[in-house]
């Protein structure tokens, strides 16, 4: 029943971040924790925009589980799962959840999976930074979730009664703050492509609009009341469809964007620049102090004076200095993106974006191929390294090495 429905379900993937860690197989399921971290955070967001909150539910859980075990297993990302592989639990997420005795003739099964898996918390948040996939976690009419979580992704199952229109959903919501300021295309499908570009400004989105709604008025101003010039996206959610109002150019940093769709309006604030110089005042100095005695094997990263301590430890390889793909460029403000199926890592902050293929003697900086003296690599253990110098300097800031210290410094000038 309702076959029909379930086809128009609009499946994508969020590929960010992939990690390639395999861990061990005999502990994959998320555990409770897991689960309820990844429902509070959900939650919490629907509590701010004012929907109903929704219910872990056990079904929903287990197919969930099984998904995210079946893509660590296999290394793969997606939605389908292939009969003859280990771990198989259904082709597609409405069949993996009536296998575990789901009601899908009276509920709408949706599947979203991120490979941003550093924790429950951040997977959740890059699929609400990914436009198709935040649809379906904001319909206030999703009233089940189904989660699963290892380290390689994470699963979300929402649910909702066929047939069900109460309201619409609106991201970013009223009243929010720290929006980014844009959207680079980091989501399989890239909604992006059809309007011929490479990044746009932040995507708004207002799920909830009935089936049979061809067009909807849109309008986005700042704060001067002037008018940002947009598109608009017409995604289907089975039995309803969400609208996307895009930016044709970044937003502004610290600006405040009033939104208009159908007679509904509402304001967020976007993240204040990151570059500008902080007008915070420090009651004490930063400590400089060495916290511990670096080595060959655990080497130090200063950045702008403060220690970071990072996991992964940074590596030396003959006389270049490798660091881990997370936690340095995130301590600088950057957003880092690994892209399993391309095998390349991307860093972007502010107008820089970095493009580093592993196993390259080249990076893409700002559309420019620059040759690199080592190659980005992954890993026995399964961890992506890039090589500090080159990546960094990309990125405006100064390295020095202090030898002494066994101790990478990075100053930012930007």
């Amino acid at each position: 029943m309702k076959n029909w429905l379930k086809k128009s379900v609009k499946l994508a993937t969020v590929l960010t971040g992939v990690s390639l860690v395999i861990g061990n197989l005999s502990a994959l399921a998320a555990g409770n924790d897991d689960q309820s971290a990844a429902l509070d955070y959900l939650n919490d967001v629907r509590a701010h925009m004012g929907i109903p909150l929704m219910e872990l539910d056990p079904s929903l859980t287990t197919a969930a589980g099984k998904h995210a075990n079946y893509l660590l297993m296999n290394q793969e990302n997606g939605h389908t799962e292939t009969p003859s592989k280990q771990g198989f639990s259904g082709k597609l997420p409405w069949d993996r959840a009536a296998a575990t005795g789901f009601d899908t003739d009276k509920f709408g099964v949706f599947e979203d999976v991120s490979f941003t898996t550093d924790s429950p918390e951040n997977g959740v948040q890059s699929l609400l930074d990914a436009p198709l996939h935040r649809s379906s976690l904001i319909l206030p009419d999703m009233s089940l979730l189904g989660v699963g979580y290892n380290k390689h992704a994470l699963v979300l199952n929402p649910a909702k009664k066929w047939f069900t229109h109460t309201g619409t959903g609106v991201y970013p919501y009223d009243g929010q703050t720290g929006v980014p300021i844009g959207f680079y295309g980091f989501e399989i499908p890239n909604p992006l492509e059809q309007f011929d570009l490479e990044k746009s400004g932040y995507f708004i989105t207002y799920a909830g609009v009935a089936q049979d709604k061809t067009d909807v008025t849109a309008s986005l101003t700042n704060s001067q009341d002037e008018p940002v010039e947009i598109y608009k996206l017409k995604q289907e959610l089975g039995d309803t469809n969400a609208w996307h109002i895009i930016p044709k150019y970044e937003l502004a940093y610290g600006e405040t964007y009033t939104v208009t769709v159908e007679n509904n309006s509402w304001s967020f604030t976007t993240v204040e620049n990151p570059a500008a110089p902080s007008t915070e005042h420090k009651g004490n100095p930063v400590k400089t102090d060495q916290p511990k005695k670096f080595t060959s094997n655990d080497v130090g990263i200063r950045i702008n004076g403060t220690y970071v301590d990072v996991s992964p430890k940074a590596k030396i390889i003959g006389e270049s200095t490798f660091i881990p793909l997370r936690g340095v460029f995130e301590a600088m403000g950057a957003k880092v993106i690994w892209e399993g199926t391309r095998q390349e890592v991307t860093i972007v902050k502010g107008s820089k974006t970095i493009v580093l293929p592993i196993g390259k003697k080249q990076a893409l900086v700002n559309g420019t191929w620059q040759a690199l003296s080592n190659a980005p690599f992954i890993s026995a253990e399964g961890s992506t390294y890039v090589p500090l110098r080159f990546a960094t300097e990309a990125l405006g800031a100064q390295v020095a090495w202090e030898s002494d210290k066994w101790t990478a410094v990075i100053n930012q000038l930007e």
